[in-house]
């Protein structure tokens, strides 16, 4: 019967345990967040006031101790430790580290020099996880150097006795590869000699995976293209044949209905339809609409795949602006030629823009007429970025510049110029991202219409500031423009919860009314920022101070990050 009883105190006891607190102690080489993620508990943030600190089942805990342990394994620490006790209403888990294995000496035998890809020094910690990473790493840089069959032989010898590591790497590789037979499979209505100008090799060249993931991006370029895929698998001693295989999209025409809000533009609608691949080898048609508070267009563009891995196409659109002081509506004929030699982008054309200015309020500033610019236009980009929606590292480098001369085909001789430099580099599992902008235009002769001038101000801009409203104004109190422009961002992103970020950000402007920007005086704006993360990039809330005065703010709305 006594025993019967302590048995039934047992099951009562557990049948009716409450969550209790969680604290670690005795971590010193391990951070607590880490060990709560390990056992999959997330511990708030310091400004997640709003949230309670985290509680656990005390059954668990014989499932989650070992959870702990191996995780301090995995990270180097084979003798831990790890025990537990109940204090009131918290569970504190005691951790020994102990002494951690090192490594003792680190040896390779390779053709090529790998040391840079080996992710530790002589008396590092030594992390099994990384040990993993650094053998795919070095595949990958053999086969980014022309080797497509190398036998790797890694081993980490541990001695456990004396907490120690020797790490060894033996790469055994052929002759440099070459490209086999390349072999194209696409569909009837997509030349076969399209797709091979798309790739960025052909039989007999040095196989280089490099230049296969050149081609993935450039074949993906054509809007048309549902699926690609490069087998290179097929190997025959130093000779790498290839198969080519795309798809298209079944139905080639797309139509496109929307409707949104940016802190910017206010409410907007837009419509499309496009032809992906109009009437064959991947050429496309489409036409766009939209329409805003302050702007409405209707343009369309048709392109197409040229030999040389270039990509042609023409753009025939009308646009109608609204600006503070004056209304702007221009016809343009634009057609560009463009080379993707990835990751570097060039790109030429020529713009003929028609505009018309009325309704000015000031026609010094803003002069009422018609005016014919047609520009010579040339733009480089070299994006470097781990991703387009969400980059966390990695840098970006664009250049644009248009100009024009004065004759029977255009009113003006002026130029402009537009820099930007974008820099992301991870912090932990957060992201600190800078960006600076250089812009410059010149008048000579004759006019061109207000709306080229630099608008600063805005949520792609400085944020402490609406939309084109930073910068000198007239009597009237209506933006004017500017001809040089030199911004700089800085954002610290961070995540909150599972589909919630935080950024905190500053944007430094300097503006000018000549071609150099007056750095004697600066706007500055300070602020927070939310993101809550979709499928399509994240949507953003930024509310922007003026750190001259911080009673002047703006609240800004936009989809995606900002760079």
């Amino acid at each position: 019967m006594k025993n019967a009883a302590i048995l039934f105190f047992i099951l009562v006891s557990l049948l009716f345990s409450k969550p209790l607190y969680l604290e670690f102690s005795g971590n010193k080489s391990v951070d607590e967040r880490s060990l709560f993620e390990a056992i999959g508990v997330r511990k708030p943030y310091f400004f997640e006031f709003w949230k309670k600190r985290p509680k656990l089942d005390p059954q668990k805990l014989p499932v989650l101790i070992p959870l702990i342990e191996n995780y301090y394994k995995s990270h180097g620490y084979y003798h831990v430790r790890v025990k537990y006790t109940i204090v009131g209403d918290k569970i504190v888990v005691n951790i020994k580290e102990n002494r951690p294995v090192t490594v003792a000496d680190i040896s390779y035998i390779s053709k090529l020099d790998i040391r840079k890809l080996i992710p530790f020094e002589k008396g590092d910690v030594f992390v099994a996880e990384k040990f993993i990473q650094s053998k795919e790493k070095i595949k990958e840089y053999y086969a980014d150097h022309h080797y497509c069959n190398v036998d790797l032989n890694a081993k980490a010898f541990v001695d456990i006795q004396k907490d120690l590591t020797y790490l060894v790497y033996d790469i055994t590789s052929n002759e440099p590869c070459t490209f086999g037979t390349v072999s194209i499979n696409a569909p009837s209505n997509v030349d076969k000699k399209i797709i091979r100008s798309l790739l960025h090799f052909k039989e007999g060249d040095v196989y280089s995976t490099e230049a296969i993931r050149r081609s993935y991006k450039e074949i993906y370029a054509n809007e048309g293209v549902e699926k690609v895929v490069i087998d290179d698998t097929q190997r025959k001693g130093d000779s790498v044949p290839v198969t080519v295989s795309v798809s298209l999209f079944p139905k080639p025409v797309h139509f496109s209905i929307g409707a949104g809000y940016s802190s910017d533009e206010g409410l907007s609608v837009q419509m499309g339809v496009k032809h992906r691949n109009f009437p064959n080898n991947l050429k496309t048609i489409d036409i766009n609409t939209r329409y805003s508070q302050i702007r409405r267009y209707i343009k369309s563009t048709y392109s197409m795949p040229i030999s040389g891995h270039r990509r042609f196409a023409t753009e025939i659109g009308y646009n109608d602006e609204v600006f503070d002081g004056y209304n702007e509506r221009s016809t343009l004929v634009k057609s560009t030629l463009k080379q993707l030699f990835w990751p570097y982008i060039f790109q030429e054309g020529v713009i003929i823009d028609k505009t018309v200015t009325t309704d000015s309020v000031d026609v010094v500033n803003f002069p009422n007429g018609k005016l014919v610019i047609t520009s010579i236009t040339a733009a480089f980009d070299l994006d470097k970025r781990d991703s387009i929606l969400d980059p966390t590292k990695g840098y970006r480098v664009t250049a644009k510049a248009s100009g024009s001369v004065k004759s029977p085909l255009s009113d003006a001789t002026y130029y402009k110029l537009y820099l930007t430099g974008v820099y992301h580099m991870p912090l932990g599992e957060n992201t600190l991202s800078f960006r600076i902008r250089q812009g410059v235009i010149k008048s000579k002769q004759g006019h061109i219409p207000p709306s080229y001038r630099f608008y600063a101000g805005g949520m792609n801009s400085n944020r402490a500031f609406g939309y084109r409203q930073l910068g000198p104004k007239n009597s009237l109190g209506n933006p004017i423009g500017v001809f040089s422009l030199t911004e700089a961002t800085v954002e610290y992103r961070f995540d909150i919860a599972k589909k919630f970020r935080g950024v905190i950000f500053s944007d430094i402007t300097y503006v000018g009314k000549k071609s150099i920007p007056d750095y004697r005086k600066v706007y500055t704006s300070i602020g927070p920022g939310i993101r809550y993360m979709t499928p399509v990039g994240p949507i953003a809330f930024d509310l922007g101070f003026n750190a001259q005065d911080f009673s002047s703010y703006t609240l800004h709305f936009h989809v995606g990050e900002l760079f």
